[in-house]
């Protein structure tokens, strides 16, 4: 992406989304991002579904096979709300960047691949500050497979046509397949097109860190100047 054409807005704080099915590498490409820009301004990562009390309700459902696919729809954007009203909102607010590891777009792909209702999702995604920079780690869905086994943990999903779909010779690979698709259809409607820079990537050829000191240089202006000073302007 040429730097001439980013889009800027004027909006305090910089909210950056890094999107991705699992196994994508994304969390490493996180750290490095933070890593280097809290170097120079005021950084905070947050993480898709770090509420404990929420988590706990879910595992606690799971485990009581009562967590359908509508109930862990509510549950995802409860814990979506809270994290934006308590600590993204307020972060941007104050000038800060903020780094989503998973924002809206991970509710919206999982509601449709579950086979919930998006149309709550939908209504919600309005009335939410849409992210300055979008990244999504396009990584070969056989490849996040692969590192998903690799480390061990299981894949969570809700949908119970997959799991009992005894054709399917890999349901967990199918999923994350499936997830990918509605990824590519969000990613290129024009309602997020017209107000995002959304970067998808491939490969490790694309320099996101580059990318975002561009995007920093056109928003602040001089790489000097504080973001305070941009948020008194």
């Amino acid at each position: 992406m040429d730097k001439h054409n980013y889009k800027t807005n004027t909006q305090k704080g910089v909210l950056i989304v890094c999107e991705g099915i699992s196994g994508s590498g994304k969390s490493e490409s996180i750290a490095k991002i933070y890593n280097h820009l809290s170097a120079q301004y005021n950084v905070q990562i947050v993480e898709w579904n770090s509420n404990e009390k929420i988590r706990k309700i879910v595992k606690a459902l799971c485990n009581l096979k009562m967590l359908t696919s509508t109930i862990y729809s509510i549950l995802q954007w409860i814990s979506f709300c809270i994290d934006y009203f308590t600590r993204i909102l307020p972060a941007l607010n104050k000038g800060n960047i903020v780094i989503a590891d998973r924002y809206v777009y991970t509710a919206l792909t999982r509601d449709i691949v579950n086979g919930s209702s998006v149309l709550p999702g939908k209504y919600l995604c309005t009335l939410v500050r849409k992210p300055e920079m979008l990244f999504f780690y396009d990584t070969n869905c056989e490849l996040c497979y692969e590192r998903i086994l690799t480390r061990g943990k299981a894949l969570f999903h809700t949908n119970k046509y997959i799991k009992r779909n005894k054709l399917l010779k890999n349901k967990n690979l199918y999923y994350l397949m499936k997830l990918r698709g509605e990824y590519m259809k969000i990613l290129r409607k024009s309602n997020l097109l017209g107000h995002t820079n959304v970067v998808i990537i491939k490969n490790d050829e694309v320099n996101v860190i580059k990318m975002l000191d561009q995007y920093l240089m056109l928003k602040y202006g001089d790489t000097n100047k504080s973001q305070e000073q941009f948020i008194n302007k």
